[in-house]
């Protein structure tokens, strides 16, 4: 599936990457001509992060009295740092033990960062909290993203498995709410806020856990979502997963319709010899609703809301 296929939609909405704002411009070093000053060698060295602090965000957050004050200075600290990365090994994938003994003996071995003490840590690791060591974090600092050619090898590496679907690239809490789902390959699941998709790949990927190559799970996971812009994302991102086991809808989420599923005696809705089959309603064994928040922590991917919230 190459780029040059896609339509001008499709390439409005996924080709148009987001400003890197923790990267001052030149025009902001040099004071808005977009010409370095007088000790630019100093200019260039010497870089200031944007600064995280805004008084009507501390005063809002205080008078709601959502976060103890005890734990107040450890919710502050946290939204100050700038988000891992994150993404998921495609357990379904038939080259995801390739890609695990890839990361564990040659990536993790090889990329190396430094914490904020100064001290070596390793710059990717498995979530312990995962199953089978299929979710990774990342931590680099920036010398090592300019300079490590090593980590742009792993960035290609990581581009390319997400673009084929072996991997997803997707936030540690994300990955949480379809674990307590508990999905069997079996299982009827409504994804009801499903864009920009990736709950719904990891719903898939529980579909088909345990399930033969070549055959497909009796399970289905129907993804809606309310903006028809986001369906199309949603389509974007789940198309990877090359499956017959979902369907996408637009609706809204609080009127979401009745559906009518086609079943022989066995219980099968896949087998069909020609004759009429009854229809039941269907009912489904799990539901995510992911419903949106207040969103407060995107800070930590883009620092330049602190100065506009």
């Amino acid at each position: 599936m190459g780029g040059r296929g896609r339509s001008r939609t499709q390439r409005k909405h996924f080709r148009q990457s987001r400003e890197n704002v923790w990267k001052r411009s030149k025009s902001e070093i040099s004071g808005g001509d977009g010409q370095l000053s007088d000790g630019d060698d100093k200019q260039r060295t010497h870089w200031e992060p944007f600064a995280t602090k805004n008084e009507a965000f501390d005063e809002y957050y205080r008078e709601q009295e959502i976060v103890p004050h005890e734990e107040w200075d450890t919710f502050i600290e946290y939204l100050r740092k700038p988000l891992p990365a994150a993404f998921r090994v495609n357990a379904s994938s038939p080259f995801y033990e390739d890609i695990l003994s890839q990361l564990e003996n040659e990536f993790r071995k090889s990329l190396q960062a430094e914490d904020e003490e100064g001290l070596e840590v390793e710059a990717i690791k498995p979530l312990p909290w995962y199953p089978d060591n299929l979710a990774w974090q990342s931590i680099f600092s920036r010398n090592e993203l300019r300079k490590n050619q090593t980590l742009e090898r792993f960035h290609e590496f990581l581009k390319l498995q997400n673009e084929t679907g072996n991997i997803t690239r997707q936030e540690a809490v994300s990955m949480v709410p379809p674990l307590f789902l508990d999905v069997h390959p079996d299982h009827f699941v409504l994804d009801m806020c499903a864009a920009p998709g990736s709950k719904t790949f990891q719903l898939l990927e529980m579909v088909y856990k345990l399930t033969e190559p070549g055959s497909l799970p009796r399970g289905l996971v129907i993804a809606n979502d309310l903006d028809v812009q986001r369906c199309n994302l949603l389509i974007h991102q789940t198309k990877r997963m090359c499956t017959a086991n979902l369907i996408v809808t637009n609706h809204e989420a609080q009127h979401f319709p009745s559906c009518n599923l086609l079943r022989n005696h066995s219980g099968d809705s896949q087998a069909w010899n020609g004759t009429e089959l009854p229809i039941q309603k269907l009912q489904f064994d799990r539901v995510l609703c992911d419903v949106p928040c207040s969103g407060d922590g995107t800070l930590r991917k883009a620092p330049d809301i602190w100065k506009k919230w």
